[in-house]
């Protein structure tokens, strides 16, 4: 029997109000989404795309055929979407008072004062002085006109913190002067604002008794007091019980939502909108040991993905563009636009002005205070919803909002295009929020403490073979192959200085600007930073960690700037290739981009298993991690070659490590018994496996040109370290290099390395096939920098090194 109410039954399934909700939401999310793909090549934040979204599915599209609008938004089922959405506006407003952290706003407050006041004070002014206007023409008389002004006041003096923030990053601003003052300043301008509006809306709850309505005002604010000084601390203890473990128990999140909700249910109850009580407590929630970040990671996905689109498309239902009807109503656009634009653009400018940015800066702050946003949207529904605007002015004022949000970015771009801030950006980590941590010294018995004067240690004692290394961590999953690479390097005997550079992508999600926005926090919490600290701690390893949080298109950019800074002479950058998969590494964009730019020799280590012992091959009471650990380094000749055995002679020392050059490089005289040296690489690890012929196009002359170094080099590496051993493979027979490198083969797994030259790797098709799809051992592809790199002076023993 088939159940009533189903297309299966002959029935229309969206009588049901839970399949009418269902089919809202997913049109809705589908409809937002799209949008969002098609403006995001105008660099236009998400909100854009939801608000247009909603007024695309309301009266001013879809929604004028009647078929649609009875069918999938019925006047009956709106309540229903408007409870759903509010409750989504709740939580997006404690997301949005997450990111406020009152005792950072306090802080920056001082130095965006005269920006943040100037930035209310005279749109406000602006606002009140067009509201009149506006009152007299197109608003309905009976709303008391001081209510009316003072919206519209408020309407005028928004600006948009989250919106702001994205909009920041987008534009590589973020840490530059210009961003921290402006986002410091909306951070202070949101705070009054949401004041001001509280006060808005207690007077038009209450529109003939203004003394009460001041009393609802005072009482919301000493609601906030109490859960800053009553609750916080309650959720504080709660945080640092549970500091040590990764994410937050189930005690701290049912703290947390019962805090969200008593809070909306108090501001609610007392004559106030809920989304207030949303608000005080993201306001008031700590941000100790990363807890604000874990949380918004928690339920940001939620609440932004499904919930919040809801929510403009609601305020999208409320929208008439049709309204608009007459060259007067575009006129009143026209003026709101223009008096909301001169209030901020004018005040922020004149203030940064005075404030000693030149004048191409006050107007990026200018025109970046300007943005509305969704702030903006939540403002106008606010009023809509109270009757204190109609259905003509919420839709004036909506174009404003994203008129005035569109236009930011462009605007920014063109009057403070890059290169006015980028050389900033290099010395203070481009595109993001940039933290520098300084651990203990190779050999040395204390602790240094953190700071960022990298260039102060990385010429110990002045030794003209000091060597920077910069590691580039970009997620535990990179940690364990560069910890133990780390490990190794500290047992050469030269001077040597680690630089950890942590990079954090940032997306379209709040936690991530959370990491980016707060000072230190992200350094301080991060999970791959803090296990290789503690690394860097106990191993006495002299490590500079560095945090970037940065788009991951600016990656290669960011990991080329921060060697630059750090004086590398070598960038090791690991990447993990998928069990499933055989693709190269080079075929990845980022690794590409990486190598082509770096600023120093680099290393791409691709990552099989490298530093993790198998037990049966440990030696019975070693104490040392990567006993019998086999490191293979065919070389042709070549400057990659030359360089790649500079690498390898710096984590030769390293105890239970052996290592083999493969000396294949080709002269006149053994020629023909290349195709012979060149199978001893085919079998390093398939034992019976087929016996593929490798070559390797090289100029001979440059060839016998390097030998004399080489040669050199090759004994300098035999004589100083007992770990490595030279076979002469290129004047073999193809039997006796074929028998070698079954030998080698028998100890040969994933927990050992292969160093190749960028050279051989690019060139011989066969060697990189061998290498991506054969070698079971992780491979470090090694490229000299033809200015940076690594020299004879790095070689430990080496003379030039004295």
């Amino acid at each position: 029997m088939v159940a009533s109410g189903t297309f299966l039954a002959g029935d229309n399934p969206l009588a049901d109000p839970v399949a009418l909700f269902l089919i809202q939401a997913l049109i809705i999310i589908c409809i937002s989404r799209v949008l969002a793909i098609g403006l995001g090549y105008l660099r236009q934040p998400f909100v854009i795309a939801e608000v247009i979204g909603g007024i695309l599915l309301g009266p001013s599209v879809l929604s004028r055929s009647t078929a649609f609008k009875t069918t999938i938004f019925p006047t009956e089922s709106l309540p229903r979407l408007s409870l759903v959405a509010n409750i989504g506006l709740i939580f997006f407003l404690f997301l949005v008072g997450l990111e406020l952290d009152p005792t950072t706003l306090v802080k920056k407050a001082r130095h965006s004062a005269a920006i943040s006041i100037t930035g209310i004070a005279l749109p406000f002014a602006a606002g009140v002085g067009v509201s009149k206007l506006i009152y007299d023409n197109l608003a309905d008389q009976t709303v008391p006109f001081s209510s009316f002004f003072v919206f519209c006041g408020v309407a005028m003096s928004i600006t948009a913190f989250p919106v702001l923030a994205r909009i920041l990053t987008e534009l590589k601003l973020l840490a530059s002067p210009v961003g921290q003052v402006t986002l410091a300043a909306a951070a202070v301008d949101d705070g009054v604002a949401w004041c001001l509006l509280i006060l808005v809306v207690a007077l038009i709850n209450n529109p003939s008794d203004s003394v009460r309505a001041v009393y609802v005002f005072l009482t919301v604010l000493a609601w906030g007091l109490f859960l800053y000084f009553g609750v916080r601390p309650v959720l504080i203890r709660l945080v640092n019980r549970n500091a040590g473990s990764d994410g937050i128990s189930s005690a701290s999140m049912l703290a947390i939502f019962v805090v969200i909700l008593g809070s909306s249910w108090f501001t609610q109850a007392v004559g106030v909108h809920a989304i207030f009580g949303g608000f005080l407590a993201g306001l008031i929630c700590p941000h100790h040991h990363g807890f604000a970040v874990k949380l918004t990671e928690k339920i940001e996905d939620f609440v932004t993905i499904l919930l919040l689109p809801l929510y403009f498309a609601y305020s999208g239902l409320n929208t008439d563009i049709g309204s608009l009807s007459d060259g007067t109503a575009w006129a009143y656009v026209l003026l709101v636009i223009v008096v909301a634009c001169g209030g901020k653009v004018i005040g922020c400018t004149i203030a940064a002005r005075i404030g000693g940015f030149n004048w191409r800066e006050s107007l990026a702050v200018g025109f970046l205070m300007n943005s509305k946003g969704l702030v903006e949207l939540i403002v106008l529904n606010l009023g809509y919803t109270a009757g204190v605007i109609n259905q003509k002015i919420f839709t004036i004022f909506v174009c404003m909002a994203l008129v005035t949000t569109f236009i930011t970015t462009p605007i920014c771009s063109l009057i403070y295009p890059p290169r006015f801030y980028m050389k900033y950006n290099r010395r203070n980590g481009a595109g993001g929020d940039t933290q520098h941590d300084q651990l203990s010294t190779i050999g040395g018995g204390d602790i240094e403490k953190g700071g960022a004067d990298a260039a102060d240690h990385k010429m110990v004692g002045g030794a003209a073979q000091h060597m920077n290394v910069m590691l580039v961590l970009t997620g535990m999953s990179s940690v364990p192959p560069l910890m133990a690479l780390t490990q190794m390097f500290q047992s050469s005997p030269s001077s040597l200085s680690i630089f950890g550079l942590r990079l954090i992508k940032l997306t379209q999600r709040a936690s991530t600007y959370l990491m980016a926005a707060n000072e230190g926090e992200t350094l301080r919490a991060d999970p791959v930073i803090n296990v290789f600290r503690t690394f860097g701690q106990l191993n006495r390893v002299g490590v500079h960690t560095l945090v970037n949080v940065v788009p991951s298109e600016d990656f290669p950019e960011n990991i080329r700037e921060a060697s630059s800074e750090s004086s590398a002479h070598l960038l090791v950058l690991p990447w993990q290739q998928h069990p499933a998969s055989k693709d190269s590494c080079l075929n990845d964009r980022f690794v590409k981009e990486t190598v082509d730019n770096a600023p120093c020799s680099i290393a791409v280590i691709v990552d099989r298993g490298f530093g993790v012992a198998s037990t049966d091959l440990m030696i019975p009471g070693a104490a040392v991690p990567g006993q019998n650990q086999h490191v293979f380094v065919p070389i042709f000749g070549t400057a990659d070659d030359c360089e790649a055995l500079r690498f390898v002679s710096n984590i030769a020392a390293h105890p239970g490590l052996s290592v083999t050059i493969f000396d294949l490089r080709l002269t006149v005289a053994t020629a023909a018994g290349a195709p012979a040296a060149a199978a001893a690489i085919a079998e390093l690890d398939s034992a019976g496996g087929s016996h593929a012929t490798l070559k390797i196009s090289t100029d001979s002359a440059t060839t016998a040109a390097n030998n004399d170094q080489f040669s050199a080099l090759l004994r300098l590496l035999t004589t100083t370290s007992a770990n490595i051993t030279v076979q002469d493979a290129s004047a073999q027979s193809a039997d006796a290099a074929n028998a070698i490198s079954l030998r080698a083969a028998t100890s040969f797994g994933r927990k050992d390395l292969v160093v190749l030259s960028h050279d051989a790797y690019t060139t011989n098709s066969d060697i990189r096939r061998w290498a991506d799809e054969i070698c079971e051992s992780s491979c470090a592809i090694v490229r000299k920098h033809a200015s940076r790199s690594l020299s004879d002076e790095h070689v430990p023993g080496s003379p030039k090194a004295q």
